[in-house]
Formats: structure tokens, sequence, C-alpha cells
């Protein structure tokens, strides 16, 4: 019962320590950390539709470098898959991602628009992936999220500080 109990408390740390609660999906890279600004360590992750949400990852590569990043975003919400724009869409050889070296923490800060076309108030999946120049999904995971309005959101962080 203690081994379970031990085993409860860390995978907790382990959520705490990287931003938002997320599921790997086939990275290539160690993932080591998802922030998304405004998001909550527990799920969902609220969304508003309509703004613009900064995102970073932290990753760390063991095996090989990529000289080239490109995203692949999808907002799945009521069996409905959007592609949000996000920016930048392609890692720039001025970044410090790129190129991304071995055995060091990388990160990578994109921003994406969530479309007002979406549902409100429902929940879906964001994901994420990311490839290299040759092609590699080097990093994936997904997000639980929620849609919300502006006036929701506002309401929230009225009722955090009152």
């Amino acid at each position: 019962m203690f081994g379970v109990q031990l085993l409860v408390q860390v995978a907790f740390i382990t959520v705490h320590v990287s931003g938002v609660v997320f599921q790997d999906c086939g990275s290539a890279y160690d993932l080591t950390a998802v922030t998304i600004e405004g998001c909550e360590m527990r799920p969902p992750c609220f969304v508003t539709l309509g703004e613009t949400v900064p995102v970073n990852i932290e990753f760390y590569a063991r095996n090989f470098v990529s000289r080239e990043l490109d995203q692949d975003v999808v907002l799945s919400i009521n069996f409905v898959n959007l592609r949000p724009d996000v920016t930048p869409e392609r890692c720039e050889v001025e970044s410090v991602v790129c190129p991304v070296v071995i055995n060091a923490i990388s990160s990578l800060t994109s921003v994406m628009s969530v479309p007002t076309s979406m549902a409100l108030n429902r929940r879906g999946f964001l994901r994420w992936r990311v490839y290299n120049e040759s092609g590699q999904q080097v990093l994936c995971y997904s997000v639980l999220v929620q849609t919300q309005s502006p006036f929701q959101k506002l309401m929230k962080q009225l009722n955090k500080t009152g």
C-alpha cells in the first residue's frame, strides 16, 4: 500500500514540474515540459476563442540533431479537427532551438491563435506534433482542452480575485 501512495505522490510531482498534464504520443526526443499560458496543472486547459496563446515546450535530444523543426497543430473538439494558426510555423536558423543539439535541453515557444469557429464550452484535445527536416516526428503531445468565451474567462478571473 505504501508503494502505491509513493507512486501517486511521484506522479503528482511530475505533473507539477511539467506545467500542464500532457500525454506523449510518440516523441523521438524526451519531452520534459509543456507550458500553455493560462492553463493550470489540472486538466482541462481552458482555451479562449479568438485569443492568441503562448505555448512553450522543453525537450532533451539524446541521439540525433535536427536542423529544422516544423509544427503540425490540431484542435479536435466535437469530432471537428481545426488547424489553428501557429507562429513561428518553422524553426528559423537564428532561433535558439535550431539546430537542436544532442545532450542538451532545448525549448520551442510558439503562439497559437484559437479559432473563433469552435464549439463553445466543449472538451477535446490539442495535439501538437513537431517534425524535423527529414520528416521524422521528433515531438508529439496531446492536452485535454475546453473552449470558453472571453466573457467566461473574465468571470473566472474575477472570481479568483474576489
